[in-house]
C-alpha cells in the first residue's frame, strides 16, 4: 500500500509526461513480473505509476487546445454550484454539453468542429449581467477563454491547481455582443440565440438549485429573530458550504483566531458526520443486549457512511468534499472487512483511496494537514491514555494537534495564530455539537415546518454569541505570529520533537522535545550579505510590483493591480509572498503613479503592513512625499535614486499622462545596478537618455509599462545597456504585451555582442535576481522550482 502510494503520488511532481504508448510498455513489463515471483514487490510501484500517468493524460486530454484561447466560441451547458453576484458582475461554473467554434467568426481562423473531449467544467465571469443565474438553468453562450493559470509567486497560492482539482478546465468570460449562427452550424447548435436561456431538459445542477433553495429559506428564517447578518452567513457556509455571504472582515476574525477551518466544508466536517452517526449508533445498540459488538460496529460504520455521504451531498459534492468522504468510506469498510488492520494501515488505505479518486490531492496543503492531524492523533492514542474522562481526551488530541501541526503551519505558511489552540477548543466541540443539530433543523424543516423554523432559529442565537466570542478574542492580542521561512531540517526537528513530546507518561525524559523546537525562535535569515541587494519581481498579472531587499531594509516599488471586480493581486499575492519571507514591515512604499495596476493595492499594503514611509510621482496618490529628480539615500552599502520625475514634471507638464509621472529609481552597488521604470513612454525615456547620458546604463533593467510598443526603445536599450531585462505581464493579457516589436528590440545583442537575457513573469512566474557585493549575480524563476505537468508555459516550452 505504501509503495504503491508513493509512486501514484510522484507523478505529480514530474514536469512532464512521457507518450501515452509507455502505458502500455509499463503494463506489459507489469504483466511479466506478475509471473517471475522475486519481481511481485514492484506491482505495487508500477500499478501507482500506471494510475498516475493515465489519470494526468486524461486530465490533460481536457486542456483547450491553444488556438482555441482568447477566440470566439459557443458554449453549450448547464450552471452548477452556487453562482456568485460581485456588483455588476455574475460568476459561475458551466458544466459544458459542447463546445463549438462557429465557421462565421472571420477573427479566427478556425472551422467549424466541435472538441473529442472539450473541457469538463468552465469557469466564467458575465460582466454587466442583468440575469438572475440560477443553479440547474441551461445556457447557450457566446465565450472567450483561456486555459487555467495563476500567478506563480513563492509562498503564494496556486490558482491553477485549484481550478483543476475542481474539474475546471477553463476560464473565460461572456461576450456581450450577439452573432447569427450559421446554417452550417444549426445541426449543432439549437437555433436560439446566443447568449440565451435553453430549455432544461436534464437533471444536471438540480441538485444545486435544491441548495441555492434552500439557502434562501435559511436566510428567510434566520432573519426574522436574530438580526445578526453573521449568523445566517455562518450557518449557510458551515451546512451548505455557501462562502458568499462570508465578506472580507469575518474571514480576517476566523483567520485570526485559528477557526477559518470550521466553516469551509472539509474532511474536518465529514469526519464529524461520521463520527456523530458512528457514536450514535453504536450507543443505541447497547440498549439491545441481542446486538453483538460485530453488529453494533457494522450497524454504525454503515450508518456512519450514509451519514457523512447526505452531508455531502448537501454541501455540493465537489471534488474536496468527495476526497473526504472516499477517506471515511476506507475506514469504515476496513472496520467492517479487515478487522485485523492496525490504525496505521488503515490510514495508509485512506491515502491510497483518495490518491486514486484525485491524484492531484498530494500537491494540496488540505491533504497533508487532514491526514498529518489523523497520523499524529493516531500516533498520540496509540499507547493509551488510561481511563481518563472525555474532556481529557479531548484536551489531549487538541495538544497533539497543536504538537504535531504548528512546524507544518509555518513551513506552509510562515505564519501562526498562538490564539487558535485555546478558541479550537472551545470551537471545535462546539461545531461538532452544532453541526448535527442543523442537519436535524434541516430535516425538521421539511417533514415538521414549525418545529425545524423554532431550532434553526435558536441555531442562529447560538451561533451569534459564538461570533461576538470570536470577535472578542481576535481583539484581545495580535493573533498572527509571522516568522521567516524555515528551513527543512529545523522542520524536522519540530517534528521530531512533537512526536517526543506525545510519548506515554511514564517515558521519563519526555522534556528533551521541547528542545528540538527551539530552532524554529530562530530561524535562520536570508537577508543579502552588507553590500549585495536583493530584487524580486512578482507574478501579479498584468501589473507591477517589485521587492527591493538589503541587508536591514526592505522596499516596495508599486502594489499590483486593482479591478473592479473586487479582486486586488495585493491581497492574493504580494501580502502574502511578502508574509512567507517574514516581512511584516516595510521601510518605503513607492507607487510609481496613479494607475491601478500600479496602485491598486496600496490600501491593502498599508492596512496589513506596517510601512513607515510611502512616495509617489503622483498628486493623485495619498503619500508621504512625492518622488523627485536627484533624490537619493543609501542602505547598508546600496544606494538608490530617483532620476524621474523633475520638478517641471510635478508643476503640471505631464498632467494629461500619469504613465509619464512614473517614479524612476536606480539601485547600484558599485558593481550591478538594476532600474525601475515604471509606465514611462518614449518621450520621458529621450528625455532621461538626454540628462542623464552613461549614468543611466544598468545590468538590469524592468521594462516600462509592461511591454508596450510605445516605451523601451531603442534609444533607452543603446544607452543602458542592460544583460537582462524583465517584463511584468500579464498571461495572454487583451493588451497584447509584451509587443513582438519590442521582444524583437530587447533580443538584439548588446554591447559586447552579447544576448540579453529576456524574462517574463507571465511565463517565468516570479523573478529573482540576489546581486552579491561581490557583483555576482543569480537568476532564479518561481516556475522552474514549481514542477508539476500542467504547467502550462512549461509545457508550451517544451513543445507539450
Amino acid at each position: 500500500m505504501i509503495r504503491f502510494c508513493l509512486a501514484l503520488a510522484s507523478v505529480s511532481f514530474w514536469p512532464a509526461l512521457p507518450p501515452l504508448s509507455w502505458l502500455w510498455v509499463l503494463l506489459v513489463v507489469l504483466f511479466g513480473c506478475g509471473w517471475v515471483k522475486p519481481f511481485r514487490m514492484l506491482l505495487p510501484i508500477g500499478l501507482g505509476l500506471v494510475w498516475g500517468l493515465a489519470s494526468g493524460h486524461w486530465l490533460l486530454a481536457h486542456r483547450l487546445p491553444d488556438s482555441w484561447q482568447g477566440v470566439d466560441l459557443v458554449a453549450q451547458g448547464t450552471i452548477v454550484n452556487l453562482p456568485q453576484r460581485l456588483g455588476d458582475r455574475c460568476r459561475f461554473d458551466l458544466s459544458l454539453d459542447q463546445l463549438i467554434a462557429p465557421a462565421d467568426i472571420e477573427s479566427t481562423s478556425l472551422s467549424p468542429q466541435q472538441l473529442l473531449l472539450p473541457p469538463r467544467r468552465l469557469r466564467l465571469s458575465w460582466y454587466h449581467c442583468q440575469e438572475n443565474l440560477q443553479p440547474g438553468q441551461r445556457w447557450q453562450l457566446l465565450v472567450r477563454l483561456k486555459r487555467p493559470h495563476g500567478f506563480v509567486n513563492p509562498s503564494g497560492f496556486d490558482y491553477a491547481l485549484y481550478l483543476l482539482s475542481r474539474g475546471i478546465d477553463a476560464s473565460g468570460y461572456v461576450r456581450s455582443p450577439p452573432i447569427i449562427i450559421s446554417p452550417s452550424d444549426s445541426r449543432r447548435l439549437n437555433p436560439i440565440p446566443i447568449n440565451q436561456r435553453l430549455p432544461e431538459v436534464d437533471y444536471t445542477g438540480r441538485l444545486d438549485r435544491w441548495r441555492s433553495d434552500l439557502v434562501e429559506r435559511l436566510r428567510l428564517q434566520l432573519t426574522a429573530s436574530p438580526k445578526h447578518p453573521v449568523a445566517s452567513s455562518l450557518i449557510a457556509a458551515l451546512l451548505v458550504g455557501d462562502k458568499r455571504g462570508l465578506d472580507d472582515d469575518i474571514w480576517q476574525t476566523l483567520r485570526d483566531t485559528g477557526t477559518a477551518h470550521l466553516f469551509v466544508i472539509s474532511g474536518l466536517h465529514i469526519g464529524m458526520v461520521a463520527g456523530f452517526c458512528y457514536a450514535t449508533v453504536f450507543w443505541l445498540g447497547r440498549l439491545r443486549p441481542q446486538f453483538r459488538f460485530r453488529h453494533r460496529q457494522i450497524a454504525a460504520s454503515l450508518c456512519a457512511i450514509i451519514g457523512s455521504g447526505i452531508y455531502a451531498v448537501l454541501a455540493g459534492f465537489g471534488l474536496p468534499t468527495q476526497r473526504a468522504w472516499v477517506m471515511v468510506c476506507a475506514l469504515m469498510l476496513s472496520l467492517i472487512g479487515w478487522r485485523s488492520m492496525t490504525p496505521s494501515q488503515r490510514l495508509w488505505l485512506a491515502v491510497a483511496a483518495v490518491l486514486i479518486v484525485e491524484p492531484l490531492a498530494v500537491r494540496q496543503a488540505g491533504f497533508w494537514l487532514s491526514f498529518g492531524a489523523c497520523a499524529v492523533l493516531v500516533y498520540a492514542f496509540a499507547g493509551g491514555i488510561g481511563r481518563v474522562s472525555p474532556l481529557r481526551q479531548l484536551l489531549w488530541a487538541q495538544v497533539a494537534i497543536v504538537l504535531g501541526l504548528t512546524p507544518w503551519l509555518l513551513q506552509l505558511f510562515s505564519q501562526w495564530p498562538p490564539l487558535a489552540p485555546l478558541v479550537n477548543l472551545i470551537a471545535i466541540p462546539l461545531v461538532t455539537l452544532l453541526l448535527p443539530l442543523l442537519l436535524l433543523a434541516v430535516l425538521m424543516l421539511a417533514l415538521w415546518p414549525a418545529v425545524g423554523s423554532w431550532l434553526l432559529i435558536k441555531l442562529g442565537k447560538g451561533f451569534e454569541w459564538g461570533w461576538q466570542g470570536l470577535d472578542w478574542a481576535a481583539q484581545q492580542i495580535s493573533a498572527v505570529v509571522v516568522s521567516a521561512p524555515i528551513s527543512w531540517w529545523m522542520l524536522l526537528l519540530a517534528l521530531l520533537g512533537g512526536l517526543w513530546l506525545l510519548l506515554p507518561p511514564a517515558v521519563p525524559g519526555r522534556w528533551i522535545g521541547t528542545l528540538l523546537w527551539l530552532p524554529l525562535l530562530w530561524p535562520s535569515s536570508s537577508a543579502p550579505p552588507e553590500g549585495g541587494f536583493r530584487v524580486t519581481v512578482l507574478d501579479v498579472g498584468q501589473g507591477l510590483s517589485v521587492l527591493v531587499e538589503t541587508r536591514e531594509h526592505r522596499l516596495l516599488y508599486d502594489t499590483g493591480p486593482r479591478y473592479r471586480s473586487g479582486f486586488n493581486a495585493a491581497e492574493a499575492a504580494v501580502v502574502p509572498f511578502l508574509h512567507g519571507q517574514g516581512i511584516r514591515q516595510l521601510d518605503r512604499l513607492i507607487v510609481s503613479h496613479a494607475d491601478s495596476d500600479h496602485a491598486g493595492g496600496q490600501a491593502v499594503i498599508e492596512r496589513l503592513l506596517q510601512v513607515d514611509q510611502t512616495l509617489t510621482g503622483s498628486q493623485k496618490i495619498t503619500a508621504d512625499q512625492l518622488c523627485q529628480a536627484g533624490q537619493q539615500w543609501r542602505w547598508d552599502g546600496v544606494s538608490f535614486m530617483f532620476m524621474h520625475p523633475d520638478k517641471p514634471a510635478l508643476t503640471g507638464l505631464d498632467t494629461t499622462n500619469e504613465n509619464n509621472r512614473s517614479c524612476v529609481l536606480k539601485i547600484d552597488n558599485g558593481l550591478q545596478s538594476v532600474l525601475l521604470t515604471g509606465d514611462i513612454e518614449a518621450r520621458v525615456e529621450q528625455q532621461l537618455v538626454n540628462r542623464y547620458g552613461k549614468q543611466l546604463r544598468a545590468s538590469t533593467l524592468v521594462a516600462a509599462h509592461h511591454g508596450s510598443r510605445s516605451s523601451t526603445t531603442d534609444v533607452l536599450l543603446q544607452q543602458v545597456d542592460p544583460e537582462r531585462v524583465l517584463i511584468s505581464s500579464g498571461w495572454r493579457n487583451r493588451f497584447g504585451h509584451p509587443h513582438p516589436a519590442v521582444v524583437q528590440r530587447i533580443k538584439r545583442p548588446n554591447a559586447v555582442q552579447r544576448p540579453r537575457i529576456l524574462l517574463n513573469t507571465a511565463t517565468d512566474g516570479a523573478i529573482r535576481i540576489d546581486i552579491g557585493s561581490d557583483g555576482t549575480t543569480d537568476i532564479a524563476t518561481a516556475l522552474s522550482s514549481r514542477w508539476g505537468y500542467w504547467r502550462l508555459p512549461l509545457l508550451d516550452r517544451l513543445g507539450g
